[in-house]
């Protein structure tokens, strides 16, 4: 039976850490549990309580079990009039030009609180969801303070979704200015599909033959109840959790599926593949498709043999068991924590089992086409990059295991004044230069972005530039990664490139996905991985202008 559980210079100044996050607790190993166990669930989908009207209700509860085999334990979970849930929240489905309002419900305790017994900062419990991939008004787009409203216990923010956006996998969770990670990790997310009048003429699987798995990693006590921290710059919990049930199976028949998966986890990359469960190699794994990014479909899918997801991604893929009747696999993965490495981290190389039938109930007859028309995939990157400007940002640390970001010429916190500021209209190319030693994911709010590619760097100088010579050779995006994108996954040394529209106007955020980084942790709060995003009217003549991939190629060179 197998068994689960056993380049830098200082711009800020010295990081003063608060004194309550000074010594932190750590988790020790999870107690040992069976895996696939337990059939994985589907989060129910919210019915409206009036017309494209939602209430959401955050709040505390005691009856989840992660196992069969423990007993109940203390969570965090959004419930609607129709779905009360437990741990997470019920499935919001919006479809193109059809408005919806939410109003979300802080039922938190009192502030000063304390609801788990972990080192969070403050007890604030105050609350603001984030519609993740969603195109909505930057006042309900769940900003954290201080360049949005956070929601006090006992009090509630209706926030307003316009939908006039393809269809996208869109998910939601909570954002509080130091707080999300905490919050995140008890529950505090939910998936929300976005549809519109393409999307059924695909052809993908579809109805029962598509599942949607939020994936994350968690530690346990003794007891069994949650064990979280902030002692070290990242989180890695030791056991997988899918939709709330460690390592659980899915019954699938011999046929194609639509997956969607989403990276819910507060620090961990994965690595996935799919695997022989009894560990053999001989057999040929059933085909993976990549059809759809984060917030829509790729124009040609991507078959692939393994996938990386980082924090805050989301992938939509088609597997087809045809052919592995009676058989079962594994949902496997080899990656490092922290990504790329080295591991310092319990490894999590198996998160959920497939148990394939012998047989079909109906006729498959769903197909992956050779091209996916959508309304945001038919824009070349030779058209966009003709009519952006260039603008260089960075990831770097001014003490080691605090990473920061900032502007082309010096680090930031959150609660510095805005540097980056795109003209409403207006496209921009962005130039990450990450020169920390982990990879992150950036996830822009407010806007349909797409990668374009990687450039490898072997020096940086002294005031964080890429010293000449020494940049590589582009790598354009893979293929998998080719689509409508909000969340971009940044290597270390390397300049990472993506490229984009503003149409939405006002002040949000932009953030490492790392919900560790974008809170502080190593900080207690002090220095977080976010910065502001503010959309306004002023013309950014100061940036070059890119006009083609050869001319950003010799932009991105240039110290």
């Amino acid at each position: 039976m197998f068994v689960l559980g056993t380049g830098l210079f200082p711009v800020s100044g010295p990081v003063t850490v608060p004194a309550e996050a000074a010594v932190p607790p750590s988790c020790g190993p999870s107690p040992a549990v069976t895996p696939f166990l337990d059939d994985v669930r589907q989060p129910p989908v919210a019915a409206p309580d009036g017309q494209d009207h939602y209430t959401l209700t955050a709040g505390v509860h005691h009856t989840h079990r992660f196992s069969s085999a423990w007993g109940p334990t203390k969570t965090l979970a959004y419930s609607t009039a129709n779905a009360a849930m437990d741990y997470l929240g019920p499935t919001i489905v919006t479809r193109k030009d059809r408005p919806i309002k939410v109003r979300v419900v802080n039922a938190l305790p009192a502030a000063g609180t304390a609801v788990f017994p972990f080192d969070q900062p403050r007890d604030e419990n105050t609350i603001t969801t984030h519609r993740h991939g969603g195109l909505q008004p930057a006042d309900s787009d769940g900003v954290p303070v201080p360049n949005g409203a956070e929601v006090p216990p006992g009090g509630s923010q209706t926030q307003e979704y316009p939908n006039h956006q393809a269809a996208a996998t869109v998910w939601y969770h909570d954002h509080a200015d130091a707080h999300d990670s905490y919050h995140v990790y008890e529950g505090l997310a939910g998936l929300a599909p976005h549809t519109d009048e393409l999307e059924p003429s695909f052809g993908l699987p579809q109805g029962d033959f598509a599942k949607a798995y939020v994936l994350q990693d968690k530690s346990f006590n003794a007891d069994h109840s949650l064990c979280y921290t902030h002692a070290d710059p990242e989180f890695f919990g030791d056991l997988p959790v899918i939709n709330g049930t460690i390592a659980p199976k899915q019954a699938v028949q011999p046929r194609r599926y639509t997956f969607t998966l989403v990276n819910g986890s507060d620090s961990r990359f994965y690595h996935l593949s799919l695997q022989p469960a009894d560990g053999s190699r001989a057999a040929a794994a059933p085909a993976m498709t990549v059809v759809g990014n984060d917030v829509g479909y790729l124009r040609h899918p991507a078959p692939v043999g393994d996938l990386l997801i980082s924090p805050g991604e989301r992938y939509k893929v088609v597997v087809d068991f045809t052919g592995h009747e009676g058989q079962r696999w594994v949902l496997a993965n080899d990656a490092a924590a922290p990504y790329p490495g080295p591991n310092t981290a319990a490894l999590i190389p198996r998160l959920m089992r497939f148990d394939v039938a012998r047989a079909v109930t109906s006729p498959d007859r769903s197909r992956v086409p050779g091209t996916i028309v959508e309304t945001n995939n038919d824009e070349s990157l030779t058209g966009q990059l003709a009519k952006a400007r260039l603008r260089t940002v960075q990831a770097a640390e001014s003490t080691p295991g605090v990473a920061q970001l900032g502007d082309a010429n010096r680090l930031l916190n959150y609660f510095d004044a805005a540097t980056e500021t795109p003209q409403l209209g207006s496209t921009e190319v962005w130039a990450m230069r990450n020169r920390t030693p982990d990879a992150h994911p950036f996830h822009e709010h407010l806007a349909e972005l797409r990668l374009i590619g990687r450039w490898p760097v072997g020096q940086w100088d002294a005031d964080g530039k890429p010293v000449p010579g020494t940049v590589g050779a582009f790598e354009p995006a893979k293929a998998y990664e080719s689509g409508p994108k909000d969340t971009f996954v940044a290597p270390p040394d390397h300049i990472t490139a993506w490229v984009g529209t503003y149409t939405i106007p006002g002040t949000s955020v932009w953030h490492c996905h790392i919900l560790s980084h974008e809170d502080g942790a190593s900080t207690g709060g002090a220095i977080e991985m976010m910065r502001p995003l503010v959309i306004g009217s002023a013309p950014q003549l100061r940036l070059p202008l890119v006009l083609s991939q050869a001319r950003l190629d010799r932009l991105v060179r240039k110290p």
